[in-house]
């Protein structure tokens, strides 16, 4: 999925390809239950989803985009590219089987 957020307007542009999940009525208060199978389905491919983004095409069409909720105090990791690209960075090492012995933290910390 290729997602672009612009920089003057909320617009994100969206370049991936969606198949048909399900039909879904509205009840009388236009609201849309999205149900369990759906719900079985996101939770597969994503972690613990707890909110969705609703995205609105020029078209009309609606797209919802599966969010989950953080907390303030560590809002700022994905506020800051480097921070983040470095976590990320460290991931990807970790899973890589990389790893570094470190005798001394206080020294370690500071090369951060």
């Amino acid at each position: 999925m290729k997602i672009i957020m612009t920089k003057d307007t909320d617009s994100v542009l969206v370049d991936e390809e969606f198949t048909l999940f399900d039909t879904r009525p509205l009840d009388s208060k236009h609201r849309i239950t999205l149900g369990g199978k759906l719900m079985k389905t996101v939770s597969q491919r994503l972690r613990k989803v707890d909110s969705y983004q609703v995205l609105v095409g020029k078209g009309g069409d609606i797209l919802l985009r599966p969010a989950v909720s953080i907390p303030a105090s560590e809002a700022w990791i994905y506020e800051n590219p480097k921070v983040i690209g470095r976590i990320r960075k460290g991931l990807d090492e970790a899973k890589q089987g990389k790893k570094e012995v470190v005798r001394d933290l206080d020294a370690f910390l500071d090369k951060l």
